[in-house]
C-alpha cells in the first residue's frame, strides 16, 4: 500500500527540507498546485489519532521540493510542468515495478522463459552448446552440481478460488525428482507457496499460506 502523509506532515517535512512558503497559508499553495495539475488530488482519511484529515502520497514531498527549486531558479510554468510530467512518468514506472504483483509476475515469466530455453535445448530444438551448463548453473538455486536438467514432465494447473492446496497428478514423478513451480499471475493474498506430499508415480501437492481470492494458474515442471 502506498505510504501517505497528512497535509500537516507534508508541510512540516517540506519546511525541514528548505521549502519557504512565505507569509501565506501553505495549504493554499498546495491547493493551487493541485488545481493546475502539479500535485495529485488530496484524499481524506483517518490519521494516527483517528481524525479525518487530508493526505497526499509520500512522493509528493519530493515533487513539492522540485517545484519550489525550479521556481527559485526562475523556471516558468511551462518548464515546471514539463519537468513534473517527466518525473511523474518515472515515479509511476518505479511504483509499478515495486508492486508485489508485478514483481511476482516478472519472476514467474523470467523463470518460465529460462525453463523453456532449457527444455528446447534438451529436445534439440535449439543448441546453446557450451552455454548450456552455465545457464543451468545460473538458474539452479537448489544446490545441484549437475551440468544438465532433464525435464520428466510439465503442465499447467489452477488453484481454485478459496483454496490453498491442489494436488497435481504426474505419473513421471520419481522420488529424487525436483518440482519447479512458476505462477503466471498474482497469487494474492498468499505470500508464500511450497511443494509437499510428493508421491512417486502419482504426483505432488502445492500448498500456499493463504486461500486465494480467485482461480490462479501456474506452470509446473518435474526434472532430475
Amino acid at each position: 500500500m502506498e505510504k501517505m502523509l497528512s497535509t500537516d506532515e507534508l508541510v512540516l517535512k517540506a519546511r525541514e527540507t528548505g521549502v519557504d512558503f512565505g507569509k501565506g497559508d501553505p495549504y493554499n499553495r498546495l491547493r493551487y498546485y493541485t488545481k493546475i495539475g502539479w500535485l495529485p488530488h488530496m484524499t481524506r482519511q483517518k490519521d494516527s489519532d483517528g481524525n479525518i484529515r487530508g493526505h497526499y502520497p509520500d512522493w509528493v514531498l519530493g515533487q513539492l521540493v522540485t517545484i519550489e527549486k525550479l521556481k527559485a531558479e526562475g523556471a516558468g510554468n511551462d518548464e515546471i510542468a514539463k519537468q513534473i510530467e517527466t518525473k511523474n512518468k518515472y515515479t509511476n514506472l518505479l511504483n509499478l515495478i515495486k508492486s508485489k504483483e508485478v514483481r511476482t509476475q516478472l519472476i514467474s515469466y523470467s523463470t518460465l522463459i529460462l525453463l523453456l530455453i532449457i527444455s528446447a535445448n534438451e529436445f534439440g530444438v535449439i543448441n546453446i552448446g557450451n552455454q548450456k551448463s552455465s545457464l543451468i548453473e545460473a538458474y539452479s538455486s537448489q544446490g545441484t552440481n549437475s551440468d544438465s536438467i532433464e525435464i520428466l514432465a510439465s503442465g499447467s494447473t489452477i488453484v481454485p478460488k478459496g483454496r490453498s492446496t491442489v494436488f497435481v497428478n504426474s505419473k513421471n514423478l520419481t522420488a529424487d525428482a525436483k518440482v519447479i513451480i512458476t505462477f503466471t499471475q498474482s497469487f494474492s493474498p498468499a505470500t508464500a507457496y511450497w511443494v509437499t506430499n510428493v508421491k512417486a508415480g502419482e504426483g505432488f501437492e502445492l500448498r500456499l499460506d493463504t486461500p486465494l481470492y480467485y482461480d490462479t494458474s501456474f506452470n509446473w515442471f518435474v526434472s532430475k
